[in-house]
């Protein structure tokens, strides 16, 4: 259709987020290392496959951002960004809630947003939505523009 321009986002390490540690992790807090595979898997090949449209593409400006790795980051290391919480999500129960079931009126909602890293069971919080955003325009836009 004439786009030029694309940037495109890489899988999150979906092993580790609260939904799927609750669903898949063995009674364990830590994130599925068998998921976070498959999302590296899927990675390496998203860059493939954008490495051979840059070739067959003339004048195309196609960048993959990594959310992985930012996002592992934050699960894994949560005090340097100043998170407190990494296994559940803020809303509800934070384990298996997500989406439209997930809002400001549901029980157990916390107070404090900005200690999550994940707004329910999937999404990550707006504090870890800026991080990331913040991320990606440092790395990533520059390569848009250049």
């Amino acid at each position: 259709m004439g786009a030029r321009e694309i940037g495109v986002t890489n899988a999150a390490p979906m092993g580790c987020l609260p939904v799927l540690i609750t669903l898949f992790g063995s009674h364990s807090n830590e994130c599925v290392d068998r998921l976070n595979n498959d999302s590296i898997d899927y990675n390496k090949n998203l860059n493939k496959t954008s490495q051979n449209l840059r070739k067959i593409l003339p004048g195309i400006k196609l960048v993959v951002c990594d959310i992985y790795q930012p996002l592992y980051n934050l699960v894994t290391n949560p005090s340097e960004n100043g998170f407190s919480e990494t296994r559940r999500g803020y809303c509800g129960t934070g384990l298996l809630e997500t989406a439209i079931i997930c809002n400001n009126m549901s029980i157990g909602t916390c107070a404090n947003a900005s200690n999550y890293v994940f707004w329910d069971g999937a999404h990550p919080s707006e504090a870890t939505n800026k991080i990331l955003a913040d991320t990606m325009v440092a790395a990533d836009i520059p390569l848009l523009m250049s």
